[in-house]
């Protein structure tokens, strides 16, 4: 951290032994400094509203692939409740079978016992 410092401290120093050597009048050195300011504000301003249309973009991305994923969670959904009531139709046909063999089994046992 102190070597940080160090050369914060020296480049700051340096700026300023630039300016109070400067050949400029200090009324231009002034002059000089506020253009340079009014330069760093403006490509700030840029860099600031290339940014925010950077997120806008992302977000509206964001938001299309939530909407895709809700409409194929919802494709899935439908498509799992119609194979469940497929299943279940299957299953109560092949019960009916099976309780319909049962109860066919049992009379022939009713008839051999006889």
């Amino acid at each position: 951290m102190k070597k940080f410092e160090s050369v914060l401290l020296l480049a700051v120093g340096s700026f300023i032994a630039g300016i109070l050597l400067a050949p400029k009048s200090g009324k231009e050195t002034r002059a000089d400094i506020k253009v340079k300011a009014d330069e760093y504000k403006e490509k700030a301003s840029n860099g600031l509203r290339e940014a925010k249309k950077g997120v806008n973009n992302v977000k509206d991305e964001v938001l299309e692939g939530v909407d895709s994923v809700k409409d194929i969670a919802h494709d899935a959904a439908g498509d799992a409740r119609r194979t469940a009531s497929r299943l279940k139709e299957e299953a109560t046909v092949r019960a009916d079978a099976v309780k319909d063999k049962a109860q066919q089994s049992a009379e022939d046992v009713k008839r051999s016992t006889r």
